[in-house]
């Protein structure tokens, strides 16, 4: 693809989408420049282009403190941006997306979310367990747990309202799962080469990252899911696989184990993902399922964030019509294809 009067400003973080953006840009001919999205002057430095590309993550904490605000403002100038404010403010806020799936009536796993700790000590009285308790923030199943009874809920809320919880996993967090990983010599040894930087990023966030604290928040537990679905919506494409729980585990985010069987992917997954996205105006997400008793797609949770590997892995992807389309893409090429096609 090459495009006419498109310039685009890219934010290099390398190791994330913006390495394909770069590649593909340059072998399409595409002008593009890199630019520094925390930089007081950004403003002033997108005045010239017509797209901003952005793949900024959960775990940056100035890219949690200014990258919806940044986005929001850009979109005024008249630039198209990835992601769009409509696809990443409830990124990485469990809070916020059972509110946005609410107000929509998408499928959602039942949420409950106290910001009043009498309020929230009432309700688990009354409540039935056990209940899947999680912090609004982070990824791959850190901060999730589940509750077996009123007594540990209690405890939960006490700690909740009182002196909070550590929001950033620690480095040797999850060991089993990571360990698990490791396929080969080659992936230990790449373990072991970035082993200090990972420590020192796990110590910076600690540091800078506040407390969970003042609300409280649980979900229903669905029982008999040995899976998830993941459904990952890129402009009207879907790419979906399974993921199956941690052994001995309720979780499946994080596990690794991925199967691209696309006879078990449900279809209804894929439906209710497209509706969804459409429904938030989002250029991106990827969606959590689970079944509840009767076989229903529940959503566990959606990102703009995703693993581009597992996505690209998927031998092909369903449109909105449900056919499907026979090939490997990696997400990040399909990203600025639609948003040069908007420009």
């Amino acid at each position: 693809m090459t495009a006419k009067n498109v310039k685009l400003a890219i934010h290099n973080r390398p190791g994330s989408f913006s390495d394909r953006w770069i590649k593909y840009c340059s072998k399409h001919d595409i002008e593009y420049r890199i630019v520094n999205c925390y930089d007081t002057g950004i403003v002033n430095q997108l005045k010239d282009v017509t797209g901003l590309l952005w793949h900024w993550a959960h775990y940056e904490h100035a890219a949690q403190l200014a990258a919806r605000q940044i986005i929001s403002s850009v979109e005024k100038m008249g630039i198209k941006v990835f992601p769009d404010i409509s696809t990443c403010w409830h990124f990485d806020d469990k809070v916020g997306q059972k509110y946005l799936l609410e107000s929509i009536g998408a499928p959602l796993v039942p949420a409950h979310v106290f910001f009043d700790k009498d309020e929230a000590m009432k309700w688990i009285g009354n409540a039935e367990f056990p209940k899947v308790f999680k912090l609004r923030s982070g990824a791959g199943s850190y901060n999730v747990r589940l509750v077996q009874t009123e007594g540990e809920a209690k405890k939960l809320c006490h700690a909740a309202f009182g002196k909070g919880f550590v929001s950033v996993s620690g480095y040797f967090s999850d060991t089993r799962t990571k360990v698990g990983k490791i396929k080969n010599l080659s992936d230990f040894l790449a373990k072991l080469k970035r082993f200090p930087e990972a420590i020192a990023g796990v110590l910076r966030s600690r540091r800078l990252f506040p407390k969970e604290r003042g609300y409280i928040y649980f979900q229903d537990f669905l029982p008999d899911n040995k899976f998830d679905t993941r459904i990952t919506i890129i402009g009207d494409r879907a790419f979906g696989f399974l993921r199956y729980n941690r052994p001995n585990d309720f979780r499946a985010s994080g596990s690794g184990a991925i199967v691209y069987n696309m006879n078990k992917v449900d279809e209804m997954c894929i439906k209710i993902a497209f509706q969804v996205a459409e429904d938030i105006n989002a250029q991106s997400l990827a969606f959590d399922f689970i079944f509840d008793e009767n076989r229903n797609p529940r959503i566990v949770e959606v990102s703009y964030c995703y693993q581009n590997k597992a996505v690209r892995d998927c031998p092909g992807y369903w449109d909105r019509k449900l056919n499907w389309h026979e090939g490997h893409i990696w997400p990040e090429d399909a990203i600025i294809e639609d948003l040069i096609r908007k420009l």
